[in-house]
């Protein structure tokens, strides 16, 4: 961690009309955002530099999207099979 402060806290119940996308630059950090509805988040790092903490920050966030991902497929198959 770089020892800067995050900002914001919320909690995101995220419906059938969703999207992701990921806006890339050719000279500074991207922007990631999930849209659901009429709200929206976006992640970007401070100062839009890609340092060493900002590429720790977007492995771990693939890491914990992919367990995420694991975990809604689990019961997914789980609900489909009346458990």
């Amino acid at each position: 961690m770089s020892g800067r402060d995050s900002f914001s806290n919320l909690s995101y119940h995220v419906g059938g009309d969703w999207r992701t996308y990921c806006h890339t630059y050719p000279d500074r950090a991207p922007i990631f955002a999930i849209s659901a509805g009429r709200s929206a988040v976006t992640i970007s790092v401070p100062g839009r530099v890609a340092d060493e903490a900002a590429v720790e920050f977007a492995r771990a966030m693939v890491l914990d999207a992919q367990t995420f991902a694991a975990e809604m497929e689990r019961r997914y198959v789980v609900q489909a099979l009346g458990g």
